[in-house]
């Protein structure tokens, strides 16, 4: 009686680091392959596993690859079957893992190209030589794509994602008609006031799609898109940036001005119910006051030392407080000299601030390249710089108050002042409120009284 030959069991794994297209046609490849070379064996193919766009060179996890040598392990396959080694394993602290897996189990690698036997110091040395050669071409590779960015960012090309860039056509270089002005539109309303969430909710309203297609724009979305050098013409390599080949959405003074507004700290009003006064105005004893809700859900303002507004702190409801201060703000904006807020004798001049900006950091370039050439010591270089980016720092200081001044730009130049601020989100209000006045105080209106009384709301006009 003969006895009956055993059949060897076979897992096939498979992988590709990067699916470009998502069609998983490299997998598809070397599975049919490896089931090519199961059928020739005589192998009986008990998984398949796949791990599509993972490299193996990263230490990322790898879910088809840990399946492997738990079956491994357990001693549920006779042999691996893989297209290359570089495609299970390419680092040598990995392959040591599965020789020692194998050493164990008596499992066998079998390769496309040629079989692997781990049981064996010649196989292993095969497989330790095979491993590093792949290690040094993921490390060739990587200079290579290095080599390559710096290249294409001294170049200015634009890099070229999964993904459309928001702003700009599938070409990555030419501003989309609608996007790229709502882009424009957006650092214009920064730069008067408005919030990042308020920008969502309008490009939500105007249907406007998400790089990604399929989700709502939420205030972290268009801070990456209104953030990213990319709408001033610029990439960043290195933490340097390098002027692009594409055409701008604003000028590079314009993104800087909206990376400092809304990277700014003092432009998160504090936590509670966001209300037109929280973190403007202070109580008595000079904390912010923040918003909240009274048990009947009217709007309040407490001091945040002690949200109970009592031992002296304030607790007060808002409306009346509200329509005061609006009341005063637009009466000082619908004033026959309201227009000196925006023109009067102490305004930077945008134009030439920004023209003097760029004059300092061309002499800045010249410096640096004056010291590669040794024209230019380093003490002549660090003195020079200092120089340069004390005045930079003052010009950066005029031209954000420049900036500010746009938000009565709205107010100002409307037939209808009080329609023209119904018409801005809190946000702007806000910023009206905050540009127009200093040292808002809140007092206590004073046991038992119904009537507003203005004298408990004091508040300065700040030097324009």
């Amino acid at each position: 009686m003969v006895a009956k030959r055993h059949t060897k069991r076979a897992v096939i794994y498979t992988r590709q680091s990067l699916d470009r297209n998502g069609t998983g046609l490299a997998v598809a490849r070397q599975r049919k392959a490896c089931e090519k070379l199961c059928t020739e064996r005589g192998f009986t193919v008990v998984e398949t596993l796949t791990d599509n766009d993972l490299s193996a060179s990263t230490g990322k996890h790898r879910p088809g690859y840990q399946r492997v040598l738990d079956l491994v392990d357990a001693a549920l396959v006779d042999v691996v079957v893989v297209w290359h080694i570089d495609r299970f394993v390419r680092r040598l602290a990995d392959l040591e893992d599965v020789i020692t897996r194998c050493e164990k189990t008596g499992v066998r690698l079998a390769t496309v190209s040629g079989d692997l036997d781990l049981s064996t110091d010649q196989g292993r040395l095969v497989g330790r030589i095979l491993a590093s050669v792949a290690r040094g071409e993921v490390e060739r590779k990587g200079a290579r794509q290095r080599a390559a960015l710096d290249q294409a960012a001294a170049m200015g090309k634009p890099i070229r994602f999964a993904h459309r860039s928001f702003g700009y056509l599938a070409d990555f270089v030419t501003p989309h008609p609608v996007e790229g002005l709502a882009v424009r539109e957006a650092c214009r309303a920064i730069a008067a006031g408005a919030s990042l969430t308020s920008i969502a909710r309008k490009w939500n309203a105007d249907a406007l799609p998400t790089p990604q297609g399929g989700q709502k724009w939420q205030h972290q979305t268009v801070r990456s898109v209104l953030t990213n050098p990319r709408i001033a013409g610029l990439r960043r390599r290195d933490g340097e940036l390098h002027t692009g080949s594409w055409t701008p959405l604003v000028d590079r003074e314009t993104w800087e001005s909206v990376v400092r507004t809304v990277t700014d700290p003092a432009r998160t009003p504090p936590r509670g119910v966001r209300t037109l006064l929280s973190g403007i105005a202070k109580c008595v004893c000079g904390q912010y006051v923040s918003g909240g809700r009274r048990y009947d859900g009217e709007p309040t303002y407490r001091c945040r030392d002690l949200p109970g507004g009592g031992g002296g702190h304030v607790g007060r409801v808002a409306a009346p407080v509200d329509r005061y201060i609006i009341d005063r703000v637009l009466v000082a904006l619908s004033a026959d000299d309201a227009r000196d807020l925006l023109y009067d004798r102490t305004r930077p001049d945008v134009d030439d601030l920004r023209a003097q900006m760029v004059a300092v950091n061309t002499r800045l370039d010249r410096l640096a390249e004056d010291n590669i050439e040794g024209t230019v010591t380093d003490a002549q270089l660090k003195a020079g710089t200092k120089r340069a980016k004390a005045i930079l720092v003052e010009l950066e200081s005029g031209l954000a108050d420049a900036d500010r001044l746009a938000v009565l730009g709205p107010l100002v130049d409307s037939d209808d002042v009080e329609a023209a601020w119904k018409a801005l989100d809190l946000s702007r209000q806000r910023a009206v409120i905050d540009l127009l006045m200093e040292e808002i105080t809140l007092l206590k209106p004073g046991m038992g009284k119904r009537t507003f009384d203005p004298r408990t709301v004091p508040f300065e006009w700040r030097k324009m």
